[in-house]
């Protein structure tokens, strides 16, 4: 009895620290992407183009910034040892490694680094120290819900120097049935349908006689809803490599066609 009134008093002080945090507090948003609008950049077709500008066959055009992915960053061309320690180093901060692939020179040209983790349950309201459940929110949710995230992060080798993707995906555990439910068992039925007998069986199961009979062989589930990247821990974790590196990210260019005002 003094479980479930403690829970209870528990899930109210939650309830309630939510509703207090969701008009004090927001939870943190990426910067907006960097675009140039050519059409907002008066053309004067006396004045002196603009440095860098390349006279092509259809006209003048003028480098701007590319679009890059979100959550990916372009760095100086450093030695591959030491960017490769610092993501291993920021990786293991918030997840636990699963597989290295390292960069490897063959002939002079670079290879593509990928590093892979583990699973790793969200952190929650009562675990500060950890910062994988990046503002408020996300940690209420991990609080209150089964939530968990694998992390994939690559090194791709680029003309202008390295390339790091983070993508961090975000799943949701799909249970049989709500926990400490008082519904029936049979309500919440997730095993195989009607089995006739002597019908081959997708898996070995004990024999009577000399016909099959399935023992506990339930349809298997993957168990895990996904709910897409969680951006945020990718931006987070992007910063800190370049903190670590102590660079900043190289801005790339595309050419742009100069538009007149007409």
């Amino acid at each position: 009895m003094f479980v479930q009134h403690f829970r209870t008093v528990l899930v109210l002080c939650l309830a309630l620290i939510c509703a207090w945090a969701s008009t004090a507090t927001a939870q943190e948003t990426l910067p907006p992407p960097v675009q140039v609008s050519p059409s907002q950049i008066p053309y004067d077709p006396t004045s002196p183009l603009p440095a860098g500008t390349i006279i092509g066959s259809t006209g003048p055009v003028y480098p701007s910034p590319l679009a890059m992915p979100a959550n990916s960053v372009l760095i100086p061309p450093l030695a591959a040892e030491v960017v490769w320690c610092q993501l291993v180093n920021v990786t293991d901060d918030f997840f636990k490694i699963r597989s290295e692939q390292r960069v490897v020179f063959a002939q002079g040209i670079p290879t593509e680094g990928r590093i892979t983790t583990f699973p790793q349950t969200g952190a929650t309201l009562l675990e500060p120290w950890r910062g994988d459940s990046v503002g408020f929110h996300e940690r209420l949710e991990s609080t209150l819900q089964s939530i968990r995230r694998t992390a994939s992060i690559r090194l791709i080798p680029d003309p202008g120097g390295w390339r790091v993707e983070v993508a961090v995906q975000k799943e949701l555990e799909n249970l049989l049935k709500p926990m400490h439910a008082t519904a029936g068992g049979a309500t919440f039925r997730n095993d195989d349908s009607l089995y006739r007998y002597g019908t081959p069986l997708p898996v070995l199961g004990q024999r009577v006689g000399d016909q099959p009979r399935p023992v506990a062989t339930p349809t298997r589930t993957d168990g895990w809803i996904p709910l897409g990247r969680d951006a945020l821990l990718e931006r987070r974790m992007l910063d800190k490599v370049l903190a670590r590196l102590g660079v900043a990210p190289v801005p790339q260019y595309q050419p742009t066609p100069v538009l007149s005002a007409n």
